[in-house]
Parts: structure tokens; C-alpha cells; sequence
């Protein structure tokens, strides 16, 4: 595990799979599914990129970025193929994935990448700046929540999402952990013992500085 901010100076094309999002905290699940996408996809390595701290955030339970790239960096230590990147922290001005993978584009040409991201965001990818070219750039890899009717629902909403090759569109069938990291915050705030949900070093982390506890 490395962060990444150097140049790919190989001659090889690697596949690359980007992991963007809070991590407030990041949990088993993240490293779940993650597991499954770099061993399904054949990925050469795992990008997890914990976004910036987003200016209309607002809650005390949003962890600082510097706390929340530590647990990222705790989370996969020792894990093959698993790599952090402090590339969004680094960048002034919003966090756009577009940017992102601009600059990702530079450090590893000529690769493939594999865009991971929730079922909610697939929803409003629409929104997304110049998501249109992201999709000229990834393939784009999500897996249901809930049930057989809403992968019946994604799909439905890929096929009609303009620019979209549903040749680069994966839909995982794999089950997806069921919590998620507002879950986590609330048991930590209530004074409940998260531990089974989290790595354990992340876990000793959050209770060492005293995260998600106001």
C-alpha cells in the first residue's frame, strides 16, 4: 500500500479501479466490496480517494479529511493491491471526479480505469460535472442495495443514461454489506460498541481521538 502520487513509469497498461467517496468512517463494507471488484475485474490496483472536507458539510460528525485519510490508510495496510490517494486534498477548488481522473489520466496513461461508486449516486450521475466524459473514460461499476427490482431498476436507468456503453457497465449481483457509515456514527454516538463493522485498527483509531462521539 503506497499513496499515490507518483507516475506510472511503466511500459504496461494497467487496470486500475477508482474507490472515491467520504469514508466517515470507512468500514467493512467498503473493504468488501472492494475485495470483490478487484478480484472480479482482474484490477491491477485499488485507488481508495477519500473526498476533501466539502464546504456545505456541516455536521460535528463529519470527521476531519486528515482523520478520515488515516483510517483510510489503517483500513487497507497490508492489503495487496490497495493504495490511498490524498489527490483531492491536494487539489484547491471542488473535489469534481472529473478532475480526478484528469490528473489520474497523467500518472498512469494508457490505462483502463474501473469507476466504483453506490447505487444512489448511479440515480444522479447526470449531475455529475461533464459526467459525459467521465463516462468516455471509465467503466462504470456499481451494485445493487436491496433487492432483484432494483437492479431492475438500475439497469433500466444505465440503458437510458446518455453516453453510456453498456459495455462498460458493471453491475455487480454480489450482496452488499448492509450498514453504512452514518449507521456507524449513530452507535458510536449512542455509546454502542461498532467494532464487528470496522477494522480494528480503524476502530481503535476512532475511539483514541474520540470521533463521531458529540
Amino acid at each position: 500500500m503506497q499513496n499515490t502520487t507518483d507516475r506510472n513509469t511503466g511500459a504496461d497498461k494497467l487496470k486500475i479501479g477508482i474507490y472515491g467517496g467520504a469514508f466517515n468512517p470507512v468500514h467493512n463494507g467498503h473493504l468488501e466490496l472492494a475485495g470483490y471488484y478487484y478480484d472480479v475485474l482482474g484490477l491491477d490496483k485499488l485507488i481508495f480517494i477519500p473526498t476533501a472536507d466539502p464546504p456545505h458539510k456541516s455536521s460535528e460528525n463529519f470527521a476531519r479529511a486528515e482523520d478520515r485519510l488515516n483510517m483510510l490508510l489503517l483500513a487497507v495496510k497490508d492489503k495487496e493491491g490497495f493504495e490511498v490517494s490524498d489527490i483531492e486534498y491536494r487539489r484547491e477548488g471542488k473535489s469534481y471526479t472529473y478532475l480526478t481522473l484528469c490528473e489520474l489520466k497523467e500518472l498512469y496513461p494508457d490505462s483502463e480505469f474501473y469507476l466504483i461508486i453506490g447505487a444512489d449516486q448511479l440515480f444522479i450521475f447526470d449531475s455529475w460535472y461533464r459526467y459525459r466524459d467521465i463516462l468516455d473514460t471509465v467503466t462504470l461499476c456499481t451494485a445493487a442495495r436491496d433487492n432483484e427490482a432494483e437492479r431492475e431498476k438500475m439497469l433500466s436507468y444505465a440503458k437510458s443514461l446518455d453516453g453510456l456503453d453498456m459495455q462498460r457497465f458493471f453491475l455487480s449481483d454480489k450482496k452488499v454489506y448492509r450498514i453504512s457509515s452514518s449507521e456507524i456514527r449513530e452507535i458510536i454516538k449512542a455509546g454502542g460498541d461498532a467494532s464487528a463493522h470496522l477494522p480494528s485498527a480503524v476502530y481503535e483509531y476512532i475511539k483514541e481521538k474520540g470521533l463521531y462521539i458529540a
